[in-house]
C-alpha cells in the first residue's frame, strides 16, 4: 500500500474504486459531516462532495453490470 497523501488521506484501492458500496459509504460520511457543520457554504460543499461520491457509486455499478 502506498503511504498516505499529504493530509493523511489514502487513495482508494483498485478494488474499492469498482465497489459501489465504498462510494456510497463515503457519500454517507460526507453527509454526516455536513450535518455537524454550521457554515452554509461548508454544508453546501460537503453535500456536493456527497453527490459526487454517489455519482462514483453509480459509475462503479455500471462497470460491475458491464462485466456480467
Amino acid at each position: 500500500m502506498k503511504p498516505p497523501e499529504p493530509g493523511g488521506i489514502l487513495p482508494p484501492s483498485p478494488k474499492s474504486i469498482n465497489d459501489p458500496e465504498h462510494w456510497r459509504s463515503r457519500a454517507e460520511e460526507a453527509r454526516a459531516i455536513a450535518e455537524q457543520m454550521i457554515d452554509r457554504d461548508a454544508i453546501e460543499t460537503m453535500l456536493k462532495v456527497a453527490e459526487q461520491y454517489e455519482n462514483l457509486a453509480q459509475k462503479a455499478e455500471r462497470r460491475r453490470l458491464a462485466k456480467t
